[in-house]
């Protein structure tokens, strides 16, 4: 589905779209729609805990797409992680997901706990109460991806989406995440 395609569509639209081209199921149309917890929307999928496994994390100068979806200048300093969230009893990979959070941005005891713990980002914001609102920007279908695959421990396809985690009137994260169409 190229992107020329879906211009001016909402994101409801770009899901059906998509749910019509490979055959979704409702689960998949939740999962790419879903405003709210991911953590906790596996959790209750999987009847189980999951946990957080940190693949990679540094600071970065904030590349320009992401500095785009932030609203701030590229090159900033930013924290990017690479992250997999996998079923806690069996460690069966669920999602792979890629954030941007600048550092400009994070309160102190935030950012400690992103930098140091295996701790999804939702659940930081809940430890510290921190109101917010994700915005899902767009959605999107992968035949084929080779190292989503070794991550995931599965084949393709996968399904993706890219969000925006607002807080306070600001961008605080931006979000891509993926999920194999497998899902357990």
């Amino acid at each position: 589905m190229s992107d020329k395609h879906n211009e001016g569509l909402s994101i409801e639209e770009k899901i059906w779209k998509l749910s019509e081209l490979h055959e979704l199921l409702p689960l998949h149309r939740v999962l790419l729609g879903h405003d709210g917890s991911m953590t906790l929307l596996l959790e209750l999928i999987v009847c189980s805990e999951v946990e957080l496994a940190t693949i990679r994390q540094t600071v970065v100068p904030c590349p320009e797409g992401a500095a785009e979806l932030l609203g701030v200048d590229a090159g900033v300093a930013a924290n990017e992680r690479d992250i997999i969230i996998m079923k806690k009893s069996d460690r069966t990979p669920l999602l792979y997901a890629r954030s941007y959070t600048p550092l400009s941005r994070l309160k102190p005891e935030f950012k400690e706990d992103m930098m140091k713990a295996d701790i999804p980002i939702g659940r930081i914001m809940q430890k510290y109460r921190i109101e917010a609102r994700r915005e899902i920007l767009d959605v999107g279908y992968l035949e084929r991806e080779h190292r989503l695959e070794s991550l995931l421990q599965c084949t393709a396809p996968f399904l993706w989406r890219i969000y925006n985690i607002i807080t306070g009137g600001k961008v605080l994260i931006t979000v891509k995440e993926f999920f194999p169409v497998s899902l357990p």
